[in-house]
C-alpha cells in the first residue's frame, strides 16, 4: 500500500492511470487513510504544543479527526454532483480522487512540521501580560491557518488534476472540482470550530471540546475577533 503514497508524491499520472483502469480496490485506501492519520497526528501534536501536552494530545486526536470527518461527510455529496454534472465517476472512483487530494495534503503537512514548531518555540511567549498572551495566541493561529491553507491548496490541484484524468472529457471538472472544494471548506471550517480548541487559548482551561462548541460559527470568530485584534495592533 505504501506504493501508492509514494505515487501521489513523485508520480501521480501512475496512480490516476491505475485509477482509471480500474486496478485500485478498497483495501488500498486503507494505506492512504493511515498516512493522512499519521501525518495530521503528528502535526497536531506540535499544532497546540504551545499550549500544553495534554492539548498537544488532544488535538493529536483531533486533526486526523477533523479531515477524516469532513471526508466522509462530503464524499456522497461529491458523488452526486459529479452524476449530476455527466463525470462518470464511481463512487469508488469519487472517494478515491478526493482522498488522494487528502494524502498530498499530509504531505504537505509533513513537510511544514519544523516550520510550525519554529513559530511555537521562536514566537510564543512563556509568559506575559494579558495582551501580549492574546497576540501571541492570535498570531499562532493565523500561522497555522496559512499552513493549512498552503497544504489544502496543493491538495486540491491534485484533486482538479484527478478529475481531468478520470472524469469524461464533457464534464466540467473546474466547476466540479470548485464546488467540492467549496463543500469541504465549509463542512471542515465549520467542523474545525465543534471540534476546538486546536491552538488553545491562554484564558481557558485545557478540554478536549469546549462546551459552547455548537455556539457561534467559525467564521464570525475569524472576522470579529481574531482579524480585527490583529490589525488593529492588540489595542
Amino acid at each position: 500500500m505504501g506504493y501508492l503514497i509514494i505515487n501521489l508524491l513523485k508520480d501521480r499520472d501512475a496512480f490516476w492511470g491505475k485509477l482509471k483502469r480500474g486496478e485500485l480496490r478498497w483495501p488500498d485506501l486503507i494505506g492512504l487513510t493511515f498516512f493522512m492519520v499519521a501525518a495530521c497526528a503528528l502535526y497536531g501534536a506540535v499544532m497546540a504544543g504551545w499550549r500544553s501536552p495534554t492539548l498537544s494530545f488532544y488535538v493529536a486526536l483531533k486533526l486526523p479527526l477533523l479531515f477524516l470527518g469532513t471526508t466522509c461527510l462530503v464524499a456522497l455529496f461529491n458523488w452526486m454532483l459529479s452524476l449530476v454534472l455527466g463525470s462518470g465517476l464511481s463512487f469508488k472512483d469519487t472517494v478515491f480522487i478526493v482522498f488522494a487530494s487528502m494524502v498530498i495534503t499530509a504531505w504537505i503537512l509533513l513537510s511544514l512540521v519544523p516550520v510550525a514548531l519554529f513559530c511555537v518555540l521562536t514566537g510564543v511567549p512563556a509568559t506575559g501580560t494579558a495582551a501580549e498572551l492574546h497576540y501571541a495566541h492570535n498570531c499562532i493561529l493565523m500561522t497555522h491557518i496559512a499552513i493549512l491553507a498552503v497544504a489544502g491548496f496543493a491538495g486540491n490541484a491534485a484533486l482538479l488534476e484527478g478529475l481531468r484524468n478520470i472524469a469524461r472529457p464533457q464534464c466540467p471538472t473546474f466547476a466540479l472540482c470548485s464546488a467540492w472544494v467549496t463543500a469541504f471548506a465549509f463542512v471542515g471550517c465549520q467542523m474545525s470550530w465543534i471540534l476546538r480548541p486546536f491552538i488553545g487559548s491562554p484564558f481557558y482551561p485545557v478540554v478536549f471540546m469546549r462546551p459552547d462548541c455548537l455556539d457561534r460559527n467559525f467564521y464570525e470568530f475569524v472576522f470579529k475577533e481574531v482579524l480585527p485584534y490583529l490589525l488593529g495592533g492588540a489595542r
